[in-house]
């Protein structure tokens, strides 16, 4: 339950969301002065390429633009790369894996050139110099290459060490990502976590004191996960158990905050203690009957004081249990006291939350839009998003909002959406890049029938033929409404 959805100002769009957090965003091209310089790759491997096609060898314009192709890998250099890829996706530009629409559109016969010659990514090393330049040109600008064994052979014949061609690119991997055995051990992890969570539970409402070692083994194991395949755990945070809710709340909040704390650059012992502090600051509610916490109905004045009292009442258990990191009583204390203060409980003179607690209070108000209660339906991912920016600077930290949406997305993964054609998709993965494209799988065509297998698009890729994305998306929906029981089985 969350008393921060505000509805008196219009929400931003998703276009308007990822203006808002383009700064937050963390990528290999996050600077604007890096994306610059893999522009500048791309356009002196065209420039080059086209010279050496219209022009002999010893011609001035082939020498010049060798020169500026080995000026521009030094560039990227520079910027702390010791090799950069050119990636040809589905007849799309990327560098390492940052989307270029418009150069996919402009550099057209470069591309062609490269998957004429079957390469689809061109690997440039630090140490890229003029013999490798021009070793690359004359491959472009051959008659003779027409597969990639052809072209490394060409290249290893002229010394061109610092150049590395394949058939296949790193972005074609990422479908893959999500694998049966990957899925199975998370999963397994997760719902020992269930366990752990309810004996916990069980143990606080018979008034015992609990075990914190199986909960730091917890954390330990979903930290040690997230930072092994950090998408595939996040994608647990769509598994919503209206059942176990309390329980399963807890852990999603548990994972999305050491996931927003690793984007953070928490060291690991922080992490430990906020991953600790998430799944124990709603502890109180335990102290709450049941028949208010799941009421249908409005409130009343006393109920919602009785609600308002286990932030005060999560503290006071975790006091008295003694925990070495008082980090878990702080948050369950600050949770809902809003970054301007204006929460409950009510300060003790100036202060403000401590970050931990406004990270937590996040993660706390996304999942529990997101997932449907009795007095409410849950509310779309990118529309919960938006409230959260929308409460920016008031209830929420401005720059950790940022980073909390930088971090999920616009369409998170498990995001139900329909596309541009009518066909609805699931979203499976984020692009950093581009926050309003994400890969999806596609499970039910414009016509309304599924198809026999999801169909993988990264809505990155640009249609040649219309300079224009291939594949939009139109909207969220809930997964109810397409038919779908359970979003983890396609992440």
């Amino acid at each position: 339950m969350t008393a921060d959805i505000q509805d008196t100002d219009r929400l931003e769009t998703p276009e308007e969301m990822a203006e808002s957090t383009a700064s937050a965003k963390r990528t290999t091209f996050a600077s604007v002065k890096k994306l610059e310089r893999a522009r500048e790759l791309v356009r002196a491997l065209a420039v080059a390429q086209t010279n050496a096609a219209l022009y002999p060898a010893a011609h001035p314009l082939v020498a010049q633009s060798i020169d500026e192709l080995v000026s521009a890998v030094a560039g990227v250099v520079a910027m702390g790369f010791e090799s950069i890829t050119v990636n040809v996706y589905k007849g799309t530009l990327f560098v390492e894996d940052h989307v270029l629409p418009e150069e996919s559109v402009t550099y057209r016969k470069l591309i062609d050139e490269l998957l004429a010659r079957g390469i689809s990514a061109l690997t440039l090393a630090e140490s890229f110099g003029e013999a490798d330049a021009k070793a690359f040109i004359e491959l472009l600008a051959s008659d003779g290459v027409h597969d990639i064994a052809e072209a490394a052979a060409f290249l290893e014949a002229r010394g061109a060490n610092a150049v590395h061609v394949s058939e296949t690119t790193t972005l074609d991997e990422t479908a893959t990502a999500g694998t049966t055995e990957k899925k199975a051990r998370v999963r397994a992890d997760y719902d020992a976590g269930m366990h752990v969570m309810r004996d916990t539970e069980t143990q606080v409402k018979l008034g015992k004191v609990f075990e914190v070692e199986p909960l730091q083994k917890l954390v330990n194991s979903l930290l040690s996960n997230l930072l092994a395949d950090p998408a595939a755990v996040l994608g647990l945070t769509a598994i919503k158990s209206h059942d176990d809710y309390t329980l399963n709340h807890s852990i999603n909040v548990c994972i999305l905050s050491l996931s927003l704390g690793a984007q953070l650059g928490l060291d690991e012992d922080s992490l430990h203690s906020l991953g600790l502090s998430a799944l124990l600051y709603d502890l109180g509610k335990v102290r709450v009957p049941g028949d208010i916490l799941n009421k249908k109905s409005p409130l009343s004045a006393d109920e919602w004081q009785i609600i308002k009292s286990h932030a005060s009442e999560g503290a006071d258990l975790l006091k008295r249990i003694q925990l070495v990191d008082q980090m878990p009583m702080i948050v369950a204390y600050e949770h809902h006291q809003r970054h301007d203060m204006q929460g409950y409980p009510a300060p003790r003179g100036a202060t403000e939350q401590h970050l931990f607690s406004k990270v937590v209070a996040l993660c706390d108000a996304y999942d529990a839009m997101t997932t449907s209660r009795p007095f409410r339906r849950e509310i779309r991912p990118d529309k919960a998003l938006a409230v959260l920016m929308q409460g920016r600077g008031k209830a929420y930290d401005p720059a950790l909002t940022k980073a909390f949406v930088a971090m999920l997305g616009i369409f998170p993964m498990g995001a139900v959406v329909r596309m541009d054609d009518e066909s609805v998709a699931v979203v499976y993965r984020v692009n950093r890049d581009d926050l309003l494209r994400p890969r999806v799988k596609v499970l039910v065509d414009g016509t309304g029938r599924w198809l026999e297998e999801p169909q993988i698009l990264d809505l990155r890729v640009v249609d040649p033929a219309t300079a224009s994305w291939a594949r939009s998306i139109d909207e969220c929906i809930p997964a109810a409404e397409a038919g779908i029981d359970d979003v983890w089985d396609y992440l």
